[in-house]
C-alpha cells in the first residue's frame, strides 16, 4: 500500500514538474519572438524612412525675352548660367536678316533679360549715319538686363520736341522727312502717340517699324 502511494506521488510530481517547466518556458520563447519581430519591424521602418525622404532639390531657371532678328521671338526658360548663344538657339536661331557677328554670343545672360538681335540693315544704317557702334553692345547690360541697339546707341527721341538734326539720327529719317515732321508740328500741334508720325508723308509701316523703338511723345 505504501509502495502504491509512493508511485502515485511520483507520477503527480512528474506531471506537476512538466507543467511548470512548460509554463516557464513558453513566455521566454514568446518574448524572444516578440523581441525579434520588434527589431525586424524597426529595421524595416528605418529603411522605409530613408527611402521615403529623398533630398529636395530645385533647379534654377532663367526667364528671358528674345526678340528682333530671330526665327521664333518669345519668352523662354533657360538653365542657370546660360549664355546669349543658348537664348538665340532657344528662339530658333538667327533669322536671315540678322547681324550674326554683332552680339557676343559667349556673354552670360541674366534672369528677366530682354535680348534683341539687330538686323544687318539696322547696323549698317547706324554706321551710315556716322554713329560709332559701342563695344558695350557686345557685353551684357547687367543693369538694364537688355541687349538692344537702342539701349546703347540711342536715347529715345521725343518727336514732339526734337529738332531736325535730332530726328535725322533715327534710322531711315533724312533731311526731307525730318523737315516734314517739324512742319507738321507747327501746323497741327503735338503728336498724341508715336503712331501719329505715320501721318507724315514718307513714313509708312516699314519705316515706322524701324523707328518705333527709338521714339516717344
Amino acid at each position: 500500500m505504501q509502495k502504491i502511494f509512493l508511485v502515485l506521488f511520483g507520477i503527480v510530481c512528474l506531471l506537476t514538474g512538466c507543467t511548470s517547466t512548460k509554463a516557464e518556458t513558453e513566455p521566454v520563447m514568446n518574448k524572444m519572438i516578440s523581441d525579434e519581430g520588434a527589431e525586424s519591424y524597426s529595421d524595416e521602418s528605418t529603411g522605409e524612412e530613408s527611402i521615403g525622404s529623398p533630398e529636395e532639390s530645385s533647379s534654377q531657371v532663367l526667364v528671358v525675352y528674345v526678340c528682333g532678328a530671330v526665327s521664333e521671338p518669345g519668352v523662354y526658360e533657360l538653365s542657370f548660367g546660360s549664355r546669349i548663344n543658348d537664348a538665340v538657339i532657344a528662339a530658333g536661331g538667327f533669322s536671315d536678316e540678322a547681324d550674326t557677328t554683332y552680339v557676343n554670343l559667349a556673354a552670360e545672360i541674366s534672369d528677366g533679360a530682354k535680348l534683341r538681335i539687330p538686323t544687318l540693315e539696322e547696323t549698317e544704317e547706324i554706321k551710315g549715319k556716322g554713329n560709332v557702334l559701342s563695344e558695350d553692345f557686345n557685353s551684357f547690360d547687367k543693369t538694364g538686363h537688355d541687349v538692344d541697339v537702342k539701349s546703347v546707341n540711342y536715347e529715345l527721341i521725343n518727336i514732339n520736341s526734337a529738332t531736325e538734326e535730332e530726328l535725322k539720327t533715327l534710322p531711315g529719317i533724312g533731311d526731307s522727312i525730318a523737315a516734314r515732321i517739324v512742319k507738321y508740328r507747327q501746323q497741327n500741334g503735338k503728336f498724341n502717340s508715336i503712331e501719329d508720325i505715320m501721318k507724315i508723308s514718307g513714313i509708312k509701316d516699314k519705316l515706322f517699324s524701324k523707328i518705333k523703338e527709338y521714339i516717344t511723345v
